[in-house]
């Protein structure tokens, strides 16, 4: 059998190289981050790569499903250095086995809290490998891709048209899976739709999670529930179309991720069980009352921007700045409540809020420029949709004017924002499915609370603080969570 490895990844220069060992071609091709990743993997699927291999690129990794996309329309296979990617369809992976990492860890956190001075143990480089394989990605490709009997059998995992197979490492009990999971089955298989909105990474980081939660809670992809995803691309009619497909189709249960989705299934659900995550205010969107006080086929977790956090960054890098800028979409719930948020919050950080109206996506660039004219000494941009799906004609008249920009969601960072604080999006994906198995499981939608996701994560890009002159105190690099453009 012939075969092609390619791998691409951030942070290597730019254009590409080749390089021939074993048999093997291997091509490059770089992004910048987890957006370029479709781009790039369709670059090198042009090229006539016979397989894409994913090394230990967090950008990419983050987008892995993206690349699995790409590969599957191409009729080629996915391989990866990161185990337990294979249950998002690539071909195979051989990497360090990092939950036996881990009990090395305590162990020697053991022995330390058990009176070992840490100066006499020495520093030791653990990687027990392991190997998971998913034999049902081999049918229908292009190449007669075979996985031998004895790679089969050396694989700790393995993941075929019966299910998943953990064997059990010496010392180690057996990890639950799919097939061998020992809760039993619902007495129906259930028809999950995830509706969205937007693509844009946040949204993408809770649809990871809530099929980590749906994992999580036990329910087996396939024997409890199939889950079809259905994106508007940002298209409002679209949207509503899209509900309607799903009802349609009979779905049994609906995810909502975004304030306009979530609105558009009340509307149009019929009332069906729904579970909203990634909106701020499910009130303001028409679910409910109060938290506890909410209609009866609905549930969810509310995703609050982390406005305070957000305004004690910009007060910690500008300490002289009074006037914050911002855009928003009058027709847009949520936009209108972030940016109330964001007023009421400002005066506390000694901020005036400056705002300007914005009413489609195309309009983002002329507002941009308008709300630079006023006098403000940095744009904390609010979350809404629209000014999501176009951040870079916020972010890129700011940079040209010298003003940085301050955030709320992980695309604002890598669109040209400097600093971003966000919620954990892909916890408070989880979170849903962890309410989407409740509701599976008998109870009612409407008797199980509102749920709001807590925490946030600092986020840094210092390319773009560099580009406004804008010094990023130590302290604060010093809790961020990631910090990208050293």
């Amino acid at each position: 059998m012939e075969s092609g490895g390619v791998e691409f990844g951030s942070g290597h220069e730019h254009g590409a190289r080749r390089v021939q060992t074993k048999r093997l071609e291997l091509l490059e091709a770089t992004v910048d981050n987890s957006s370029g990743v479709k781009e790039s993997a369709s670059s090198l699927v042009a090229r006539g790569v016979q397989a894409l291999f994913v090394g230990g690129d967090t950008t990419v990794l983050t987008a892995l499903e993206t690349v699995v996309e790409v590969a599957r329309q191409a009729r080629i296979p996915v391989f990866t250095v990161i185990p337990g990617s294979a249950k998002k369809g690539t071909l195979f992976d051989v990497g360090a086995d990092y939950h036996e990492v881990g009990h090395v860890a305590g162990t020697l956190a053991a022995r330390i809290l058990h009176g070992t001075d840490p100066a006499t143990v020495p520093i030791e480089n653990v990687v027990p490998k392991t190997m998971v394989v998913n034999t049902t990605t081999a049918s229908g490709l292009k190449a007669p891709w075979r996985i031998p009997d004895d790679v089969l059998a050396a694989a700790q995992t393995v993941i075929d048209a019966e299910g998943v197979h953990v064997k059990s490492a010496p010392g180690r009990p057996k990890a639950a899976s799919a097939a061998s999971s020992s809760a039993p089955a619902l007495s129906k298989t259930w028809k999950l739709d995830l509706l969205e909105y937007v693509d844009v990474p946040d949204v993408e980081e809770a649809e990871r999670g809530i099929r980590a939660g749906l994992e999580a809670a036990a329910l087996v992809d396939g024997r409890d529930y199939s889950l079809t995803k259905r994106s508007a691309q940002g298209d409002m009619p679209t949207l509503s179309t899209l509900v309607d497909a799903a009802v349609n189709a009979g779905t049994d249960l609906l995810f909502t991720l975004s304030t306009p989705t979530l609105q558009a299934a009340l509307q149009r659900a019929r009332g069906l069980p729904i579970v909203f995550t990634f909106v701020a205010d499910p009130l303001k969107a028409g679910a409910g009352r109060t938290s506890a006080d909410h209609l009866h086929n609905v549930t969810g977790v509310p995703t609050t921007a982390a406005y305070e956090e957000v305004l004690a960054l910009a007060r910690e890098c500008l300490p002289e700045a009074r006037r914050l800028g911002t855009l928003f979409v009058p027709a847009e719930v949520n936009s209108v409540y972030n940016k109330d948020q964001l007023a009421l919050a400002a005066p506390k950080y000694g901020f005036e809020l400056v705002t300007v109206p914005v009413n489609s996506s195309a309009e983002v660039s002329d507002a941009a420029l308008a709300l630079l004219s006023k006098g403000i000494d940095a744009v904390c941009q609010a979350g809404s949709n629209q000014t999501s799906a176009a951040f870079a004609s916020i972010a890129l008249p700011a940079t040209r004017a010298g003003i940085p920009v301050f955030g709320f969601l992980t695309s604002a960072l890598q669109q040209g924002a400097a600093v971003v604080a966000v919620r954990d999006y892909f916890d408070a994906g989880r979170e849903a499915a962890a309410l989407a198995a409740r509701i599976m499981r008998g109870e009612e939608p409407g008797k199980i609370p509102f749920q709001p996701v807590g925490g946030s994560r600092i986020l840094v890009n210092l390319k773009a603080a560099r580009a406004v002159g804008l010094d990023i105190p130590p302290s604060l690099l010093a809790r961020a969570t990631a910090v990208g453009g050293r």
